[in-house]
């Protein structure tokens, strides 16, 4: 199995490196330092996103009509479209696109700001009034607009690139200064899902209480995620962003239903300086861990997407398509993921950099490599307590052991208007201390240790090497339907926790937690900016919760899952 998985990575790492490298690259689209020029001159967008889509709309219409073959009755008429677009970007990286034409500076937001992607040849840039909506409420200026709030609250990708689409939406204007942004989001639906062992659920089990222990089949409607989101720009350099959110998928025991999820200051301009710095409760910039799924994270993502719950201060780089971060944050039990030591000393960090490339006709296409390190984890000791509230009340295992896990992180992915592909590992760098065969008081068994007389906590006597790790190879088309652009996604994810080691649980009963698997198919399709509708089949191996897997676990349990639902914003 492992050797299948090496190929399958080799292979996907391969044909997305021959891309970039086979590829002539031009001198312009990223090319190029920060000139301090306003977004009239240079703006910033992702590769493949709603923003360059419609910025080559409007180019490819101003050439047309600059040639005569297009009919308009006013400079500011109706403009014609040669391929109306729409879709996700995929890709957190933001890049600068030369976008002013040699007789006339003119930002390619410019008419065009909020404008939802059109379903026509041709169309109006007065619509973006429909689009954008702005109010004065006391004297300070509220608006909407839902492709920025796309952006903030999709929970599937840009997970941890939050932080420069802030400073590239009020770079390319989407984002107006002195202004608060009002948005909201909601996704939800049915999760339905049958097992061949009664009771083990791989996906519902993430949610607790969502299953009986006795049932084979399960389904629920639930409210994945029901957000806010209040964007605020001050002046040039500051933003600041909260969002507070229900979700009915949390830890229910010791979460509550309603967080707030999000709420941090971004210092910055990227008109004027590479420089940047964020403070606040965040995602911590650690790896990738976009999931191309319809609804359900990919297993990357479920194991090793850190989010703070104290503050995070983060320090940034971005130029010419490379983006490299720092953070420093407490070294207690966070959110998700990070976990080092004593509470609230500084004592964990992160690093995070990535390359983007933009090449083919008109830099339409992007590579992105990168890799982050992670200094401490969840997975540093072999008490499961799911949550901080947990480990504040709960009681480690008698045979405590406990020692600093790392983990690091790399994926390259390929983004084009047509096709997207990513491949990304993330592994710790010593075992988990839960997934160590042991007794229920923590005591590693004996074949297990190099001295059996000797500690039985101290890692280095521990003869266990298996550390955790994810594979996932993502891939997704998306052709045109309707004018809009469809996504059809493919995604397999390959999870490695322990060994073969015959351990038996608390029942008396086998229990085997090496390796698991989840291969998932979805659908979706916008209906329009505002609401789009998917539907996702999951194929799981293996039933290894993170809370006591050892006494629980069977990594050879199959089950099968139809997720159904929409996601709503504005």
């Amino acid at each position: 199995m492992k050797r299948n998985t090496y190929l399958i990575s080799a292979a996907a790492l391969a044909c997305l490196i021959a891309v970039p490298v086979a590829a002539t690259h031009q001198s312009n689209g990223l090319r190029g330092t920060f000139s301090g020029q306003g977004v009239s001159a240079q703006n910033y967008v992702a590769a493949g996103s709603w923003q360059q889509q419609r910025l080559h709309a409007q180019l490819a219409a101003q050439q047309t009509y600059e040639s005569g073959r297009c009919a308009y009755g006013a400079a500011e008429g109706p403009y014609c479209v040669s391929q109306p677009a729409h879709g996700y970007t995929s890709a957190p990286q933001y890049v600068r696109l030369e976008t002013t034409p040699k007789k006339k500076k003119r930002s390619f937001l410019s008419g065009l700001r909020g404008l939802s992607a059109p379903r026509s040849v041709s169309y109006d840039p007065a619509a973006a009034k429909h689009f954008t909506r702005r109010h004065n409420v006391g004297g300070v200026t509220v608006r909407t607009n839902a492709l920025h709030t796309r952006d903030m609250l999709d929970w599937q990708e840009n997970t941890t690139g939050k932080t420069m689409t802030l400073l590239a939406n009020r770079a390319n204007g989407t984002l107006e200064p002195n202004s608060l942004y009002l948005g909201a989001g909601f996704q939800g639906g049915l999760k339905w899902q049958t097992t061949e062992v009664p009771g083990q659920f791989p996906l519902l089990s993430r949610f607790p209480f969502f299953s009986d222990r006795t049932d084979r089949q399960a389904g629920v409607f639930a409210i994945d995620h029901a957000a806010l989101s209040f964007t605020s720009t001050f002046g040039d350099w500051t933003t600041v962003y909260l969002q507070p959110e229900y979700s009915e998928t949390e830890y229910g025991r010791d979460q509550d239903e309603f967080q707030l999820r999000k709420a941090f200051v971004v210092f910055g301009n990227l008109e004027k300086t590479p420089f940047y710095a964020a403070f606040g409760r965040k995602t911590i910039d650690f790896g990738n861990f976009d999931s191309y799924n319809a609804f359900t994270h990919n297993e990357g993502a479920h194991y090793f997407h850190a989010v703070s719950d104290q503050p995070v201060l983060e320090a940034g780089f971005y130029s010419n398509g490379f983006k490299a971060t720092a953070s420093a944050f407490s070294a207690g039990r966070q959110l998700r993921v990070a976990l080092a030591g004593e509470e609230n000393n500084l004592g964990n960090y992160a690093f995070n950099a990535e390359k983007e490339f933009r090449f083919g006709p008109e830099d339409r296409q992007a590579f992105t490599i990168g890799g982050g390190y992670l200094h401490d984890t969840i997975y540093r000791d072999n008490w499961t307590a799911h949550t901080f509230q947990g480990r504040v009340n709960g009681t480690p295992p008698a045979n405590f052991i406990e020692y600093r896990n790392s983990a690091v992180n790399g994926f390259a992915e390929y983004n084009s208007p047509f096709f997207d592909a990513m491949v990304e590992y993330t592994t710790t760098l010593k075992p988990w201390g839960a997934a160590i065969p042991q007794t229920i008081d923590g005591t590693p068994l004996p074949q297990f240790l190099i001295d059996p007389t000797g500690s039985t906590t101290d890692i280095d006597n521990i003869n266990f090497d298996e550390k955790l790790s994810t594979l996932v190879a993502q891939a997704r088309i998306k052709p045109m339907v309707a004018g809009r652009r469809m996504s059809i996604a493919a995604v397999g994810s390959w999870g490695n926790i322990s060994d073969d080691t015959g351990n038996v649980g608390v029942f008396g009963q086998p229990t085997s937690f090496e390796k698991n698997q989840q291969h998932a198919l979805s659908v979706e399709y916008p209906v329009n900016d505002y609401l789009e509708f998917g539907a996702e089949y999951v194929y799981n191996k293996g039933f290894i919760p993170f809370v006591a897997p050892q006494q629980v676990s069977n990594d050879e349990t199959e089950a099968h899952a139809i997720n159904v639902g929409f996601k709503a914003r504005f």
